[in-house]
């Protein structure tokens, strides 16, 4: 048995919705009696959405297709895979060439990456003491990988070429079971020019 009050108002914004005791079981019945037709007609799990949002009969916006040619800005997107190499298109303006078909005949073969260019690596690696300071310096090495077949062949030549290019001796040190070649004291680019003009 509820107990209530003879009057108790509830308040639901504005309004003030008045309700006694004769008013309870009348509001009690409805309540029952419309959640019950509603779970007979429908099923609530099929269509959980349908129930959890409220039914929207019209849009506020409205579209427009735009005929718009997209051929300018698909140049600019990524490739998803790598083109093929170019084949007889000489230097490029960056300084590219691709290989010499057929490859030179020397005792070693110094192949590309999947982005056709020559595998180098910049290393920075801790040279000497500075007794001034106590610290560390630090000096840059070049690494030239993906060597194949003589790779002290392949150092003796690049080793010329530089020191050609330079004027003054350079530090190299060879790699043998890894296939490759550690320069100290000159620039990656010119290890590059050195594969681009043997015709790797």
């Amino acid at each position: 048995m509820i107990k209530l009050f003879q009057r108790q108002s509830v308040c639901y914004g504005k309004r003030t919705l008045l309700i006694t005791n004769r008013s309870i079981p009348a509001l009690l019945q409805t309540a029952s009696c419309s959640s019950s037709a509603a779970e007979e007609t429908e099923a609530p799990w099929e269509e959980p959405f349908k129930h959890a949002l409220p039914k929207q009969e019209t849009t506020y916006t409205d579209f427009k297709e735009a005929n718009v040619n997209w051929d300018y800005v698909k140049r600019l997107l990524p490739l998803k895979v790598i083109p093929e190499m170019p084949k007889n298109c000489g230097i490029l303006p960056s300084g590219w060439r691709p290989p010499k078909d057929p490859p030179p005949d020397l005792p070693y073969y110094i192949r590309r990456g999947t982005n056709h260019l020559p595998i180098l690596f910049l290393e920075r690696r801790r040279d000497e003491l500075n007794p001034k300071t106590m610290d560390f310096e630090y000096v840059e090495l070049v690494s030239l990988r993906g060597i194949d077949g003589d790779v002290f062949a392949c150092e003796k030549d690049l080793r010329s070429f530089l020191e050609r290019e330079l004027g003054q001796p350079v530090a190299t040190n060879v790699d043998e079971l890894k296939n490759r070649i550690k320069v100290k004291g000159a620039d990656r680019s010119l290890l590059e020019k050195f594969v681009f003009e043997s015709g790797f």
